[in-house]
């Protein structure tokens, strides 16, 4: 009589939690340098010196370099703000990881955690006629969506093994949503290029562009409406 022995079950069992425990500790870590890039932005708003009082100052230009700073981290505040959003959307389909995608992961990151770098350049440049912060900041905001939609690629066509067996509805909303916004910063990203060599480097044309970035990503959601789940 053959003895059937029993299979391990308690081990296959605990490598599944700690392969779980493992995706959770690379979806806090996103969170938490989402949570520092965030909050670093806000150091570099800061109020005039006005140690003299201010009778016979104008206040428009005492305060103007104060209300560009807040302009500038309003629209990263927004910016890191929806990606995070997105980025949480994305790893509610995640089932596993592999070193792929820490790899895509990290470097989307990247793009994430210098953005207190490259918007306190153009808040520090954006009078001296210095474009190269402009340059460094829009590239910032055109490499977020395309690392996103890099991410949301490798995931849900490169490797599908990674992800929910279901959802397929959602994959594909998300696949089309990140693959618009992408297109739109990076035809900004050109858009701005363009206006830089037509006005011989002026900033303050450049920094118009940036008045059309919420308007394009609302036209890429848009776009990408007719592919969201119902309910």
């Amino acid at each position: 009589m053959v003895e059937h022995r029993p299979q391990a079950r308690p081990k296959e069992h605990g490598s599944e939690l700690e392969r779980e425990f493992e995706l959770e500790r690379m979806i806090l870590f996103s969170d938490a340098i989402f949570a520092i890039a965030i909050t670093l932005m806000v150091i570099d708003v800061k109020w005039p010196d006005i140690s003299n009082g201010i009778q016979g100052v104008d206040l428009y230009t005492l305060l103007r370099p104060t209300i560009f700073q807040f302009i500038v981290f309003g629209l990263s505040f927004f910016f890191i703000g929806r990606s995070w959003s997105q980025h949480l959307r994305l790893c509610r389909l995640l089932r596993r990881y592999d070193q792929g995608l820490i790899n895509y992961n990290l470097l989307y990151l990247f793009f994430i955690v210098i953005f207190p770098f490259t918007a306190s350049g153009v808040v520090a440049h954006v009078d001296t006629g210095f474009i190269l912060p402009l340059f460094l900041y829009s590239f910032n905001l055109a490499a977020v969506p395309v690392m996103h939609f890099l991410i949301i690629r490798y995931i849900l066509r490169k490797k599908p093994e990674l992800s929910v067996a279901a959802e397929a509805e959602e994959k594909k909303y998300i696949y089309v949503r990140g693959l618009y916004a992408s297109s739109v910063m990076v035809a900004l990203f050109l858009l701005i290029i363009l206006v830089a060599i037509l006005s011989a480097g002026n900033p303050s044309y450049m920094a118009y562009v940036y008045l059309l970035i919420p308007l394009g990503l609302r036209f890429a959601g848009s776009k990408a409406k007719k592919y969201k789940p119902k309910g």
